[in-house]
C-alpha cells in the first residue's frame, strides 16, 4: 500500500475499536451459552489447556511475527516485499511445522496416563496449535502492511465462527470441553487455509538464494521476544496452572477462568484495539519521522485513553458484579471478584502500558524479556505464597503484582525520548468525574435497583450526565480531538482492503 495512501490512527483505531465491538458481541452471546452449559469443572479444563496452548504456541512462531512487523521493507519495491514474505513468513513456518511434529510425539508419551476426557481434550489443543501458527504469521503480515480493513474482518470472521461452532458443537452434540476445543480446531484449520491463499495470491513469495538467512539473522531480535512473549502469556494465565497444580482440583481454575476471561475480552476490544492500531503507525512513524512524532501520537491517545479508562474503571467497580451476574447466572457468582478486580487490571495497565512503550521502538527486546520474565516469577512466587492460604483471590493478588512490576517497569525503562505523560490537566478532570460518577452511584445505590441487568442499564445513563457530557464540555482539546478524528475518518482515501 503506497505511504500516502495508509489511513491514520484514528481510522485505524476505530477500525479496530468496531472490529472488537463485533467480536464482543460474539463473545456476550456464547459466554452466558458456555456458561451455563458447562460446570465449573468444564470450564476449568478448557481454561487450564488454554494456558498451555497459547505457551505452546508462542514458541513455535519461533518469534517470526515479530521480525515480521520490525523488518518489513516500507517503501521498497513489490519484488522486495515477495522476497521478504519467503523468508520471513514461510521459512519461519516449515521449522514451526517440524517442532509442531516433535510435539505430537511428545504428548503421546505424556498423555497416557491422563484421564480420558483430560487427554482428549489435551489433543485438540495439540492439533490446534498448527493452523493458529500459520494464522498469527499471516495476520502480522496483513497488520505491518496496514490492511486495517482486512484484518478486522478477518478477526470478525474467526471470532464469530468460532461461536457459532462452539455454541452448537456443546448445545446440540457434546456438552464438555471436549465439544468445544473440537469445533475451535476445525474452524482453526479453515481459516488458515484461506489465509493461505490469500498470502499467495497477493505476494506471490519470491524464492532466492540466502533468503532463509534473511530470516535467521534476525533471531538475535526475535529470539528474546519469543520468552517475552511465553513470559506474557504466563503473566495472564500462570494462576490457571497453579489453581491446578497446587489445590489439585479443576473447579477454582473454573471460578478463576470464567472472571479473568469476562476481563480478558474487555480488555481485548479496549486495549488490544489501540495496540495493534499504534505499533503499525508508530513503527512507520518512528521509522520514516523520527521519535518525535511517535510521542505527539502517544500525548494525543492519552488525552482520549484517561478518560476512558477512568470510566470503565468506575464502571466495573460499580455495576461489574451485575454485569457478570447477568451474563453468566447465578451459579457463577464465585467468579464476579475475579473480573471486578482484574478488570480494572488490565484496563489501567493499558494506559501505563501506553505510556512506557518504546523498547521495542529501539530494539531492546532483552530489556522486554527481562522485564516480562521479573513479572511472571512475581507473580509464580505471590501464587505459591498465596494460593494455599487464599484460593482463588490469592491467584487475584498474583495477577495484580505481576501487572504491576510489569507496567511500571516497562515506564522506568522506557527510553526518555519516547516516554509520554497523560496531560496533567485532563487526568485530574478525568479523576474528578469518575469519583462524583461513583459517590453518586454508591450513594444512591444505583437508586435502589435490585435487577442485575436493571442496574447496569442505570449506569449508562448516569456515565453519559456525569461523566461523558462534562469531559467533552470541560476539556477543549479533547474536544477538538473528537472532531479531527471524526473528520479525518470520513475524508480518509485509503478503501478498505
Amino acid at each position: 500500500m503506497p505511504e500516502a495512501a495508509k489511513p491514520s490512527l484514528g481510522t485505524h483505531y476505530s477500525r479496530y475499536l468496531i472490529g472488537n465491538v463485533l467480536v464482543l458481541v460474539a463473545s456476550f452471546i456464547s459466554f452466558p451459552v458456555l456458561t451455563r452449559l458447562l460446570d465449573n469443572r468444564q470450564y476449568g479444563i478448557f481454561g487450564y489447556f488454554e494456558t498451555w496452548l497459547l505457551v505452546l504456541l508462542a514458541i513455535l512462531k519461533l518469534g517470526a511475527q515479530h521480525s515480521i512487523i520490525r523488518f518489513y521493507p516500507h517503501g521498497q519495491p513489490q519484488a522486495a516485499v515477495r522476497s521478504f514474505v519467503s523468508g520471513f513468513l514461510l521459512v519461519p513456518f516449515r521449522y514451526s511445522v517440524i517442532l509442531w511434529l516433535a510435539l505430537l510425539a511428545g504428548y503421546y508419551l505424556v498423555s497416557r496416563d491422563m484421564e480420558r476426557e483430560v487427554r482428549i481434550v489435551g489433543w485438540c489443543m495439540v492439533v490446534l496449535i498448527l493452523p493458529q501458527v500459520w494464522t498469527s504469521l499471516a495476520n502480522a503480515l496483513i497488520g505491518i502492511e496496514e490492511r486495517s480493513a482486512l484484518y478486522v474482518r478477518v478477526a470478525i470472521a474467526q471470532r464469530w465462527a468460532e461461536m457459532l461452532a462452539i455454541v452448537g458443537t456443546v448445545y446440540f452434540i457434546e456438552r464438555s470441553a471436549i465439544g468445544a476445543y473440537a469445533a475451535r480446531v476445525v474452524v482453526a484449520i479453515a481459516l488458515a487455509l484461506w489465509l493461505a491463499r490469500w498470502v499467495f495470491r497477493h505476494h506471490a513469495p519470491q524464492r532466492r538464494a540466502g533468503v532463509a538467512g534473511d530470516w535467521a539473522r534476525t533471531l538475535p531480535y526475535s529470539v528474546p521476544l519469543v520468552a517475552n512473549e511465553i513470559s506474557g502469556s504466563l503473566l495472564g494465565l500462570l494462576d490457571r496452572v497453579m489453581l491446578k497444580h497446587v489445590l489439585n482440583d479443576f473447579v477454582p481454575v473454573g471460578i478463576f477462568s470464567v472472571g479473568a476471561g469476562l476481563a480478558a475480552t474487555l480488555n481485548t476490544v479496549i486495549n488490544q484495539a489501540l495496540s495493534v492500531a499504534f505499533t503499525q503507525v508508530s513503527m512507520r512513524q518512528y521509522a520514516l519521522e523520527g521519535p518525535e512524532v511517535v510521542v505527539r501520537t502517544k500525548r494525543d491517545t492519552l488525552r482520549f485513553m484517561v478518560y476512558a479508562c477512568v470510566l470503565l474503571v468506575v464502571g466495573i467497580a460499580c455495576v461489574g458484579r451485575d454485569f457478570l451476574l447477568m451474563l453468566s447466572g447465578a451459579g457463577k457468582a464465585a467468579s464476579a471478584r475475579v473480573f471486578v478486580v482484574l478488570g480494572c487490571c488490565y484496563l489501567v495497565y493499558g494506559l501505563v502500558d501506553l505510556m512506557g512503550s518504546g523498547l521495542l521502538l529501539v530494539k531492546r527486546s532483552k530489556t522486554m524479556l527481562a522485564l516480562n520474565v521479573g513479572a511472571t516469577l512475581v507473580t509464580l512466587l505471590v501464587n505459591l505464597a498465596l494460593i494455599p492460604r487464599y484460593g482463588v483471590d490469592g491467584a487475584i493478588y498474583a495477577t495484580l503484582s505481576g501487572y504491576a512490576v510489569l507496567g511500571l517497569g516497562q515506564l522506568a525503562l522506557c527510553p526518555t525520548e519516547l516516554r509520554a505523560w497523560p496531560d496533567a490537566r485532563a487526568l485530574l478532570t478525568a479523576l474528578a468525574l469518575g469519583a462524583l460518577l461513583a459517590g453518586v452511584a454508591a450513594g444512591t445505590d444505583l437508586f435502589g435497583l435490585v435487577s442485575h441487568f436493571a442496574r447496569f442499564a442505570a449506569m449508562a445513563p448516569l456515565a453519559l450526565a456525569l461523566f461523558v457530557v462534562p469531559a467533552v464540555l470541560l476539556d477543549p482539546v479533547l474536544r477538538g480531538h473528537l472532531g479531527a478524528w471524526r473528520r479525518r475518518g470520513s475524508a480518509d482515501p485509503a478503501a478498505p482492503r
